[in-house]
């Protein structure tokens, strides 16, 4: 349990959604579950996801906090967890119904433009979208699709084969948060939305090797301490914020499914040394590498 100024909240790591012993489980790719969905929507609790969630909300009614912005669903409406942001559940009603699907973030930064920037971008800024019931008969026979796709274990491609179904979802849904946030083409964007869109296109490239704001705000002919602060006032996070999210979500994928060792992984991403790589991920996990690589 962490505390800060308003709340207590809990951290909701994906990998331990995992259930290994499960072999229709595929590894930080998740569909709805009780147990599971009971983690995100009960009532009082606070939390920090470091996952992405879409929930397809069609029953009962929920309120939230996001950030410290409150939110309403009632009726068809869907809701996007994107990583790292403190959602504090004020009330969920006993009908309220959803079905979800919980990934990494790297399964987001796997998928092409526009996904990989619009479906962050677009649900930071508005992360509860009403949505028609034909809209959501479409996204619920989407999620069906994957859910069946996903169960068929005899088939070798089952989890490449979910990831597209996937993507092809977060298409659809990308262009109602598009709608939804009156986003036009990029050369009518406002200046600081193209930029954060341009950062986190450089982010997916390099996160591995760079890891300093100076070499970002380069790239993007501003100065570190306007990058940030841009970065900052649309996202909520700054730019080291998102640097060290996204490493850490990396190190722990690779922890959990490759055989590689510490120095490998350290110098994979590009650490001085294996022991400022131990250090800066105790720092933000508050273990090291080698405990999070035995947790079951």
């Amino acid at each position: 349990m962490k505390n800060n100024a308003s709340a207590n909240f809990t951290g909701i790591d994906i990998g331990d959604m995992f259930d290994i012993s499960n072999p229709v489980s595929i590894r930080n790719f998740h569909l709805s579950h009780p147990g599971r969905e009971a983690r995100f929507f009960k009532s009082g609790t606070s939390f920090i996801f470091n996952g992405f969630a879409i929930s397809l909300c069609h029953g009962g009614s929920c309120s939230l906090k996001m950030n410290g912005n409150e939110y309403r669903i009632s009726g068809n409406a869907v809701l996007v967890f994107s990583p790292n942001q403190l959602i504090e559940m004020q009330s969920v009603s006993e009908d309220f119904t959803a079905e979800s699907i919980s990934v990494s973030f790297d399964v987001i930064l796997e998928f092409p433009s526009p996904v990989d920037i619009n479906i962050i971008n677009s649900a930071i800024r508005k992360p509860v979208v009403p949505i028609s019931e034909a809209d959501m008969a479409r996204l619920l026979e989407y999620h069906g699709f994957i859910r069946r796709r996903y169960a068929e274990t005899a088939n070798a491609y089952r989890e490449e084969i979910s990831k597209t179904l996937l993507y092809a979802l977060m298409l659809e849904i990308c262009n109602m948060l598009r709608t939804a946030s009156g986003d036009e083409a990029d050369v009518s964007r406002p200046r600081q939305e193209k930029l954060t869109d341009d950062f986190f296109k450089l982010l997916i490239r390099h996160f591995r090797t760079e890891h300093n704001v100076g070499f970002y705000a380069d790239k993007l002919n501003r100065t570190p301490k306007y990058l940030s602060s841009a970065i900052k006032r649309l996202s909520g996070r700054s730019v080291p914020d998102w640097i060290n999210s996204t490493l850490i979500s990396e190190i722990k994928l690779m922890l959990k499914v490759t055989d590689k060792t510490i120095l490998e992984i350290s110098e994979d991403l590009n650490f001085s040394s294996p022991s400022v790589f131990v250090q800066f991920f105790r720092h933000n996990t508050g273990i090291t590498p080698l405990q999070y690589r035995k947790q079951p």
